[in-house]
C-alpha cells in the first residue's frame, strides 16, 4: 500500500505550535518509593517501564495523526493513507531527552494505553481490554508510522528484576504499576515508583539562595564533583540550620564528601534532582569515583 511515511519529529525548525483540540488528562499517581515498599499492593498485577520522555497523546483521523503534549502543544504530525481510522492513543513520546537520544530512542512514541476507537471512546473499558486496543491499533499503523513503538506490559511479580536490568543497569526512570481492571482515570488505578539512587561527591563550593526569597542573603545548594571527572552537581535539600551553618564558615566544608540522593543517574556521573543527604566522616575525597555510577550507564557516556 502506498503508505506516506513520516518521522516522529517537526521538519518545520524548533516551532510549536497549540492546538485547540482536546487533550487527556494524565492519570493522577499513586507514589511508591524503592527501599520504603516492601509490598505492591495487590490490586497492580501489571507493570510497565518509565523511560525519560514526556506524556503524549496520538491522535488518527482523515488520514493523519499528531501527538500533543499534556498540555496540549503539537509536537509533531504525519499522513497515513487509512483516511477511515479515527482513534487516540496515549504514550511516553521520547522527545528533547539525553537520555533517549543515548539509547537510539529519540522521537519514539510507546503506547500505553488506548481512549479511542473508531471514534468511540472506551475509557470505561478496563485496562485489559483497552491495552488489547492498543495491541490492534500497533499491527496497523506500525508500518505507516516511523518511530511507533508499543510497551512491553510484564506481571507485576517481575518488577525486582526489570528493577535491578533496567533501572539500576540502563537508566530507565522507574516503573509504572497498573490494575488490569481499571477504568480510565480511576482513582489510585496506576501507581509508579522512581529511581532513588545515592552516590558521593566532594564539596567543592555553595551557590547562594536566590534573590528575593526567605533565604537571601545565606547559602542555597551545594556544589559538588567526582574525583576522577569533571562532572559538578547542584544540590538542594537543605535544611535552615545546615544553610547557616554554610554561610556561616563555608571553608570547613570545601573538600570533605558528602551522599546526594536522586532520581536517575546521568552519563556524566550527575544525577536527576541531587538532593543533600550529609556528610561522609567515613569516605576520603579519592574515593568519590566515577565508578559509583552503574557500568552500564558509564557506558553510554
Amino acid at each position: 500500500m502506498g503508505v506516506v511515511k513520516r518521522n516522529l519529529y517537526f521538519d518545520h525548525g524548533d516551532t510549536e505550535r497549540k492546538e485547540m483540540s482536546e487533550t487527556i488528562d494524565r492519570p493522577k499517581f499513586r507514589e511508591l518509593r524503592y527501599g520504603e515498599t516492601k509490598v505492591i499492593p495487590r490490586e497492580y498485577d501489571m507493570v510497565q517501564l518509565k523511560m525519560d520522555g514526556i506524556w503524549g497523546c496520538m491522535t488518527i483521523s482523515d488520514g493523519k495523526w499528531t501527538i500533543h503534549s499534556r498540555t496540549g502543544k503539537l509536537k509533531t504530525e504525519g499522513e497515513i493513507e487509512d483516511k477511515k481510522l479515527n482513534t487516540v492513543l496515549l504514550g511516553e513520546f521520547m522527545f528533547g531527552s539525553h537520555w533517549g537520544h543515548k539509547m537510539n530512542k529519540d522521537r519514539n512514541f510507546y503506547i500505553f494505553d488506548c481512549v479511542q476507537v473508531n471514534g468511540k471512546k472506551i475509557d470505561i473499558l478496563s485496562l485489559a481490554s483497552r491495552l488489547q486496543h492498543a495491541g490492534e491499533m500497533y499491527d496497523r499503523l506500525r508500518e505507516d508510522i516511523e518511530g511507533l513503538r508499543i510497551l512491553e506490559v510484564f506481571p507485576s511479580f517481575h518488577w525486582h528484576s526489570l528493577w535491578d536490568e533496567y533501572i539500576l543497569e540502563y537508566g530507565y526512570e522507574g516503573l509504572v504499576f497498573k490494575d488490569s481492571t481499571s477504568i480510565y482515570g480511576e482513582k489510585n488505578a496506576w501507581a509508579r515508583m522512581k529511581a532513588i539512587i545515592e552516590i558521593d561527591y566532594i564539596c567543592v563550593g555553595f551557590r547562594d539562595a536566590d534573590e528575593g526569597t526567605k533565604y537571601e542573603g545565606m547559602v542555597g545548594s551545594v556544589l559538588g564533583t567526582l574525583s576522577d571527572k569533571d562532572v559538578y552537581v547542584t544540590c538542594g535539600g537543605l535544611t535552615e540550620v545546615q544553610r547557616k551553618m554554610f554561610t556561616r564558615a563555608p571553608e570547613r566544608y570545601i573538600g570533605r564528601v558528602f551522599t546526594a540522593k536522586g532520581n536517575n543517574w546521568y552519563p556524566s556521573g550527575a544525577i536527576r534532582h541531587p538532593m543533600f543527604q550529609g556528610w561522609r566522616e567515613d569516605k576520603e575525597p579519592e574515593e568519590c569515583v566515577y565508578a559509583q555510577v552503574p557500568e552500564g550507564i558509564r557506558c553510554l557516556a
